[in-house]
């Protein structure tokens, strides 16, 4: 019985990822944005777009920062 439940949950979660491509987008910006930050100074906020390609999926990832940060560099 919870193997069932486990398949179909697992099932529902695959049929909202390929009919909410949006929804992908929005956790791939969240996932995304505390990473990014951790190298660059965000200008504004992330932009993630999806678009179907024949068989692909293509994800477009736009960024805008005013610098990045330093690596190695230790402030007085």
């Amino acid at each position: 019985m919870i193997n069932r439940i486990n398949n179909r949950i697992d099932n529902i979660l695959e049929q909202d990822k390929i009919f909410s491509p949006q929804a992908i987008c929005e956790v791939l910006k969240e996932e995304i944005k505390p990473i990014i930050e951790n190298y660059i100074n965000l200008e504004d906020d992330i932009k993630v777009r999806f678009k179907k390609e024949n068989n692909k999926n293509i994800f477009f990832i736009e960024i805008n920062a005013n610098r990045t940060k330093h690596f190695g560099y230790i402030p007085y």
